[in-house]
């Protein structure tokens, strides 16, 4: 049958897959199924031909399996009138998606999941550090074309008259079973693990489609098949005696027995004489090679490399593995926006611990000013409370405001402390054009494969960082209260290290130490990073929840088996079981959580024409002057003085009207996306207040 252009303005070719049979169009989407994924996971690879042809030579069987998984997705187009449109759109959407994931990579190193999509505000918000202007613009254009080009295909492709619906689900729906079946024989014969849990290999080793696939269906930590109350007793049974391994060899006195412990995260920082081949004109990190060689010191093994310093935190606070939950998955986007969670700040409470956090970035970054108070905080202290911030050339706050903020934060609470203290400063993205400053450290070697201008910009970062520790341990050698503290690089920098430039062996190890001004000494081994809190905190004779007793009942090198089974088992039972570790009684609740560490307070408000000085005490660069319940711009002075614009109809300072024109003034933290955080008690005028009172 000769077929006849018809007048919709659909291309030919267009019109003769819509009226072919469904075997060739099978055959069509199959060859459209082996073309996009051959533009993924040549995205995937750093656009590598050598390496993509590699990657098909070493595991064809996985390769199919992809392209496979991507037919199938182009089979559900099948379903629609509108088939050519919606096929059109999911072809779109997987270039999409290879595109974000070569963005992503190129510049985090950790690669592009379906967690990502959780993260869309806080993407947003980093666009101008990664991005430049052009950079933006063309993202954004992008997009826009994308969006135009879906909404035409939608609006010009033909629609089918009638649809075939039921030969068109059985393909689909067996595609589905058979990517099933092909998924659960792989796992079984070992072709495919039955976890991913290390993205950046698996994305390499298994294909984007598979593992980008495999990311949407995995949220949470499954229910093990061996779970049940008579199986967590068993585990709370054997561990319920159990003291910490490594018990310090204290006196009686209280004031030693429970020093303030500080933990210190350090943003992508690591001795850049791990990486082989690298020689720099003098050591950026003196403080902590200093401490490496005067104190316990240990490899840290985390779970992000280039990114992710949420789940990094994440298991240093809980002792959870994130090993068990979604392959990708940040705890902080998902199950703890409604789950509190067992952690160290909880299980200090009952030692007469006040746990405070503290991070020169936005309050709302990962939520933390959400999340944090299902860890147990009682205090948060980010960057908008903090007075006197300024920022480096990529826009991150520096880390010497933090030393003033962990003294304030001792010396306020009349107890000790437990806090956990994040920097910022170190991180990328990394300049690709630095050049080299008068003074600045010199990198004389570098692999190859390494960029040199980012690993400049990145060394010569390193010593502002190591200076705030040197800085803090300055002033806590002669600190009046017993401290210890653990400092500990997050992960590794975006800088595309792999294993073998790395003496380590591992993109996933960092360095810790352990130092305290009390002359105790602790024992440092190789730990991973949901083990930290619970040998320090052991070490000084002090245990907690479930999962910290069970970290404490074996050795730090532990791991067989029998223990990681029985960490997922609570893990399961503490966030999704029947908290049958807990009796059933789930001990945890959200605190009533304080943002700051200093009090805001207003002294004095003027109202002057178009101007309204107020004055006060510990205002920052984010105080915004509320004024009778309408947020004013401000402009910061100084701690004690802030200024807003009034509207020009307001009345002039001693008018009749003042009363009217100033009910009352409050001054709101608010973040840089204009969310308010909190607001001081509202500061009424006197005469309005002697009006009241008339």
């Amino acid at each position: 049958m000769k077929l006849r252009k018809r007048k919709t303005g659909v291309a030919p070719a267009a019109i003769r897959y819509d009226d072919a049979p469904l075997r060739h169009r099978a055959a069509m989407l199959a060859a459209l199924a082996l073309l996009t994924t051959l533009t993924m996971e040549l995205l995937n690879r750093g656009l590598s031909v050598p390496r993509l042809f590699g990657f098909i030579a070493a595991s064809p069987l996985i390769f199919l399996f992809n392209v496979l998984i991507v037919f199938t997705s182009l089979v559900f187009s099948e379903l629609f009138l509108r088939r050519i449109a919606m096929l059109g759109t999911v072809c779109l959407l997987w270039l999409v998606f290879g595109v974000v994931q070569y963005i992503v990579v190129r510049d985090r190193t950790a690669p592009f999941s379906s967690m990502d999509l959780l993260l869309i505000r806080e993407a947003l918000s980093l666009l101008s550090i990664y991005a430049t202007l052009p950079q933006i613009i063309g993202i954004f254009l992008g997009l826009f074309g994308v969006f135009a080009l879906v909404i035409t295909l939608f609006t010009r492709a033909r629609r089918r008259r009638r649809r075939s619906l039921a030969p068109a689900l059985v393909a689909f729906v067996g595609c589905l079973l058979l990517c099933a079946m092909i998924k659960t024989v792989g796992m079984h014969a070992g072709l495919i693990p039955q976890r991913f849990d290390s993205l950046v290999n698996n994305y390499a080793d298994y294909g984007f489609p598979l593992v980008f696939t495999y990311t949407f269906g995995q949220m949470g930590i499954a229910r093990p098949s061996n779970y049940s109350n008579e199986t967590v007793d068993e585990i709370m049974e054997d561990i319920g005696d159990a003291r910490p391994a490594h018990r310090a060899a204290f006196d009686q006195d209280d004031n030693i027995t429970h020093p303030n412990i500080l933990f210190l995260q350090l943003e992508s920082f690591i001795d850049v004489g791990t990486v082989r081949g690298c020689r720099v004109s003098r050591d950026p990190t003196p403080c902590f090679t200093w401490l490496k060689r005067e104190c316990p010191c240990g490899t840290l093994y985390v779970p992000a490399v280039g990114g992710g310093t949420v789940n990094t935190e994440f298991e240093i606070i809980t002792g959870l593995n994130l090993d068990y939950f979604g392959a990708g998955e940040s705890p902080y986007s998902t199950v703890l926006q409604q789950t509190p969670c067992e952690s160290m700040a909880y299980n200090m409470k009952q030692y007469g611990y006040t746990a405070t956090a503290l991070h020169n970035n936005g309050a709302t970054f990962y939520n933390r000013n959400a999340v944090y108070p299902r860890l147990g905080f009682d205090c948060f202290v980010p960057v908008e409370y903090m007075p006197g911030v300024h920022t480096n050339a990529q826009g991150w706050a520096k880390d010497d405001i933090l030393t003033p903020e962990i003294l304030n934060m001792l010396e306020r609470t009349g107890g000790r402390d437990l806090a956990l203290c994040i920097t910022v400063e170190t991180h990328g993205k990394y300049q690709e054009t630095y050049e080299p400053r008068e003074g600045d450290i010199e990198v004389l070697a570098l692999p190859e494969e390494l960029p040199l201008a980012p690993f400049q910009n990145y060394v010569n970062l390193l010593p502002n960082t190591d200076a705030f520790l040197e800085a803090l341990i300055g002033a806590l050698t002669d600190f009046d209260e017993p401290t210890v503290v653990v400092a500990y690089g997050d992960h590794l920098p975006a800088l595309n290290l792999t294993e073998d430039m790395l003496t380590t062996g591992s993109i996933f190890a960092t360095e810790y130490v352990i130092w305290n001004n009390f002359g105790h000494r602790f024992d440092a081994p190789d730990l991973q990073a949901y083990r930290l809190n619970a040998c320090v905190l052991g070490q000084l004779g002090f245990s907690g929840g479930a999962i910290a007793r069970l970290h404490q009942s074996v050795a730090p090198d532990d791991r067989s088996e029998d223990y990681l089974s029985r960490l997922e088992l609570l893990e399961y039972d503490i966030l999704y079981g029947d908290h049958q570790a807990f009796d059933g009684d789930f001990p945890y609740e959200p605190t009533d959580m304080r943002l700051g560490g200093r009090d805001i307070e207003i002294l004095d408000a003027d109202l002057d024409y178009r101007r309204l000085l107020v004055t006060g005490r510990n205002f920052t660069g984010y105080s915004r002057v509320v004024l009778d319940g309408q947020t004013l711009d401000t402009l910061f002075v100084d701690p004690e003085h802030i200024i807003a614009a009034v509207q020009q109809n307001e009345s002039p300072i001693g008018s009749t009207s003042q009363a009217s024109a100033f009910e009352e003034v409050s001054v709101a933290q608010v973040n840089s996306d204009g969310v308010e955080l909190s607001r001081t008690e509202a500061f009424r005028h006197p005469q309005a207040t002697a009006n009241i009172k008339k």
